[in-house]
């Protein structure tokens, strides 16, 4: 039989027991909703850091288009031929020397896939040329042309350069270029596609420039040596444009052009003592051009092309 003191110990037992399990739960209670609070505001910065970032890599990205522009070359074999059948005595020879040049570059021609339309816009690339005379490092910058260098960058991976001749010298008293990228040796050579301009900037207008604009002309500006640019067959008065691709040229003198050439880069001094070299060489006209522009008497030859970030 208890007796009263065991009962209120009992009680008390209970008691202490039954608050002790209150406690426990309101603990599991809180830490529940610290739990709770603590995953959505995890949740929250997760979604606010992706959005930033998203942002963020957006910035430093720019979407490009390239479009097809195959060449045809059995249309323009068969426009120079008709041309050379009409052509006078005198000027067969050198129209069959054309044709001939003409054939010889369809057997040539070369095909690239399109480059990935999402590329970064800042940051430099480097791209060098493994010539027979040298290295030729080109100093991209994205920042200037981001899809031209794009374009350039994808071409190299895929081999589009390798084992090919750079094609054109030009020594004129306002421009002074050697033009490469071009594995026909043709002129027209490209990879099926082209790119959109991206037009240079804080470059120098040429001295009187200024005044040929105020009569409706085309002003110039001085591309400095060394600079890297894309060819292109743009033409402002029949609203050309948007013809750049595969083709790529490097200024040997300050030269004067229009606005109109999507700079790329630039050769350092150590690679522009390579392109001198090739300058110094002097032109063959070859079949269409002249003592001032045309072939390079000494051959600059891309065996292959790397690239570097």
């Amino acid at each position: 039989m208890t007796t009263n003191e065991e009962r209120r110990e009992a009680a008390k037992r209970k008691l202490e027991q039954r608050l002790e399990a209150e406690r426990q739960q309101a603990r599991k209670r809180r830490n529940t909703v610290i739990g709770v609070v603590s995953v959505v505001v995890v949740a929250v910065a997760a979604v606010g850091g992706y959005f930033w970032y998203r942002a963020w890599d957006n910035g430093r990205h720019t979407e490009c288009s390239y479009a097809d522009e195959p060449f045809d070359w059995d249309a323009a074999i068969k426009s120079v031929q008709q041309q050379v059948d009409t052509a006078p005595a005198a000027q067969k020879a050198q129209g069959n020397a054309y044709l001939q040049l003409l054939r010889d570059g369809q057997k040539k021609q070369r095909t690239a896939p399109k480059p990935p339309s999402r590329t970064l816009n800042t940051g430099t690339v480097t791209m060098t040329l493994k010539t027979n005379k040298g290295d030729v490092p080109l100093s991209l910058d994205r920042h200037q042309a981001p899809c031209n260098v794009n374009a350039l960058v994808s071409l190299s991976k895929n081999g589009y350069y390798n084992d090919t001749t750079c094609h054109r010298l030009v020594a004129r008293d306002t421009l002074n270029v050697l033009q490469c990228g071009d594995p026909t040796l043709t002129g027209a050579g490209g990879p099926g596609w082209t790119t959109k301009d991206e037009l240079p900037k804080n470059l120098k207008m040429v001295p009187g420039s200024d005044q040929m604009q105020q009569l409706g002309m085309e002003a110039t500006y001085i591309y400095p040596r060394g600079t890297v640019a894309i060819a292109n067959k743009n033409d402002a008065q029949q609203g050309t444009s948007d013809t750049g691709s595969a083709q790529f040229f490097i200024v040997t003198k300050d030269s004067q052009l229009p606005a109109s050439l999507s700079i790329v880069g630039h050769v350092d001094d150590q690679g522009m003592k390579v392109v001198d070299q090739i300058a110094k060489g002097g032109i063959d006209p070859g079949v269409l051009g002249t003592a001032q522009d045309g072939n390079p008497k000494t051959p600059l030859e891309i065996k292959t092309v790397s690239i570097s970030d």
